[in-house]
């Protein structure tokens, strides 16, 4: 594909780094637009998405070198987010605790909040799925399929030459399909906590699936990988919270 997107001299512009910026500047537009429409306090709900973007991207990049530490060579590469590198659910894990304890602070409707966020949350890793296509990184096994990606430029994160399974163009379709599934239900009005509880069950779903298909080490009994427990959890928590929001407790 196309891991460098320009240069200007010495300073080398990263595709991944500029579709992962792009994702979080729509993502964000999104959030507050919908909040303005909700009555939520904007800049209460502005400070929250700052810091919860902060600490994401801080927990997404220091899973990533807890899985592959190989990289991490020199120390203060963790800091070149722009050549690749995340893990999304050390993301959602940081950027979570740090949004609950930030919207308890504000007192803003914690629900309310979660199921707003769900809406742009997926769009913006859709667009940072087309990132990681361009990139080569998140890379499917090998396949035979008519529809397997072949990556051929040397700068890419995954082999080279060699037909793989597209997980992640297919993970940028999925995540904008759950977007869309979102926003419908948000236009039904739905109660509160149950457009994040649909999110947790659809994207947990999707990525345990997905995850057959990636070159991800599967380290649980040589059958699951380190994501598929996370998006069983994922998925559990999602039907929890259904069950309790919508028996009224």
């Amino acid at each position: 594909m196309h891991p460098v997107l320009f240069k200007l001299g010495p300073v080398t512009i990263y595709t991944y780094g500029v579709m992962v910026a792009l994702g979080i500047l729509v993502a964000s537009w999104i959030l507050l637009k919908l909040s303005e429409a909700e009555g939520l306090n904007r800049k209460a709900v502005a400070d929250v998405a700052f810091w919860s973007i902060v600490a994401g991207m801080a927990g997404a990049r220091l899973f990533f070198f807890l899985y592959n530490p190989q990289y991490l060579k020199p120390w203060y590469r963790i800091l070149f987010i722009w050549e690749g590198g995340l893990v999304w659910f050390g993301g959602v894990l940081a950027g979570t605790a740090t949004a609950v304890a930030l919207s308890v602070k504000a007192k803003l409707n914690l629900w309310k909040l979660a199921d707003l966020t769900s809406i742009p949350l997926s769009v913006g890793l859709g667009i940072g799925r087309i990132g990681c296509t361009m990139a080569g990184c998140c890379y499917g096994r090998v396949c035979e399929s008519p529809f397997a990606i072949v990556f051929k430029n040397p700068k890419s994160a995954a082999p080279l030459n060699v037909p793989l399974c597209p997980t992640q163009p297919l993970s940028a379709v999925a995540n904008f399909a759950i977007a869309l599934v979102l926003y419908l239900l948000y236009r039904k009005k739905v109660k509160d906590g149950v457009l994040f509880a649909t999110y947790a069950v659809l994207y947990g779903t999707f990525r345990f699936l997905v995850e057959f298909l990636r070159a991800t080490p599967k380290d649980i009994a040589g059958v699951l990988s380190n994501n598929q427990v996370m998006s069983i959890i994922m998925v559990a928590v999602g039907v929890a919270i259904l069950y309790i929001r919508s028996s009224g407790r």
